[in-house]
């Protein structure tokens, strides 16, 4: 309780809340300033919108278990990366070399994914605003705070059984695209510890999950929405960069009900967009999204989540990402 209870407080605290200034921001690469209407909107989460995305997310195993009753080998047991500050520590300084890893770890999974080119661009851009390519972030900013906090409130229940669920402290707002964990954890296991967001793999393996799930949802035809007068209405969404972005960082596939609001926050992102070389207005497909590999580089067959992320770490740590090919890898 009384754990729960400075967190609350933390996040109505500037100086609890606020991250350092950036000792090092000569020699590291810093994520612009949030403008004042982004800050907002960055916060004004789609709650129905995530839920509807989400609607029967479980633990998505790369491939079935085997069935039957026959022993089988003990698995290694999954420790994804650390957070690397609590929530009532500072964040760590950003480093050169700590970038060159977090994006030596992101060009490695984009590969071996087989993502297409503005994928990677679009994940870059995000880590880049989001974390300045820091990954293991527990992110601490009011908004981050109380946005994590009301969606615990709300979300809670659909984490039934989850030893960790009791604790609103350790659900809060992690890694590299700062993604709220009462969301994002669905689409990893509905068991598992939250933290869990604080791998970079993991990261980006549950983004590139949410963006295949807004993508179907967007092909599959017109999305039933409600208006601000509380009437329903059909739509066809545009399967876009822009619109996948949206969709993701926000939970928002239906058009905003406030119009003006929406209007700014796609010139940000399309002029962000631009200058990553990225069309926001380009049309999609599922291939672009790439898909999970079932298989190490060396043959190794890879049963769950669990063994996919522990094997790419495998191949990072022992340098492969350094040989393989600029282009991406068509997963097997």
């Amino acid at each position: 309780m009384r754990r729960a209870l400075a967190t609350l407080l933390c996040s109505f605290t500037l100086a609890c809340s606020a991250d350092p200034p950036n000792d090092e921001a000569d020699t590291a690469e810093t994520s612009e300033p949030a403008d004042t209407a982004e800050a907002r909107e960055a916060f004004a989460i789609d709650v129905d919108g995530f839920l509807e995305l989400f609607q029967g997310a479980e633990a998505a195993d790369v491939v079935a278990a085997p069935e039957g009753d026959d022993e089988q080998p003990a698995a290694s047991p999954f420790v994804p990366k650390q957070c690397v500050h609590s929530l009532d520590e500072r964040r760590p300084r950003i480093t050169k070399e700590s970038q060159r890893y977090t994006k030596k770890v992101m060009a490695h999974v984009a590969r071996r994914l087989g993502v297409h080119e503005d994928f990677r661009k679009l994940l870059n851009l995000i880590a880049l605003r989001e974390s300045s390519y820091q990954h293991g972030l527990v992110h601490r900013l009011s908004p981050d705070l109380t946005a994590s906090y009301q969606a615990w409130r709300r979300m809670s229940v659909r984490y039934e059984g989850n030893p960790h669920s009791v604790d609103p402290a350790l659900w809060q707002t992690y890694g590299l695209f700062g993604m709220n964990s009462n969301y994002f954890t669905l689409l990893w296991d509905q068991s598992a510890d939250p933290r869990v967001l604080c791998d970079p793999i993991v990261d980006i393996l549950l983004y590139r999950r949410a963006a295949e799930r807004a993508l179907r949802k967007m092909l599959s035809g017109p999305i039933r929405c409600k208006g601000g007068d509380g009437e329903s209405f059909d739509v066809v969404v545009e399967p876009t960069w822009g619109n996948i972005h949206r969709a993701v960082s926000g939970g928002k596939i239906c058009p905003s009900k406030s119009e003006d609001r929406a209007a700014t926050m796609r010139k940000y992102f399309n002029n962000r967009a631009a200058r990553y070389g990225i069309d926001p207005d380009q049309p999609i497909t599922l291939k672009m999204l790439g898909k999970e590999p079932t298989r190490g580089l060396d043959g190794e067959e890879w049963e769950t989540q669990e063994e996919m992320v522990m094997g790419l770490w495998k191949e990072i740590e022992a340098g492969d990402a350094d040989d393989l090919p600029t282009e991406p890898i068509e997963p097997r």
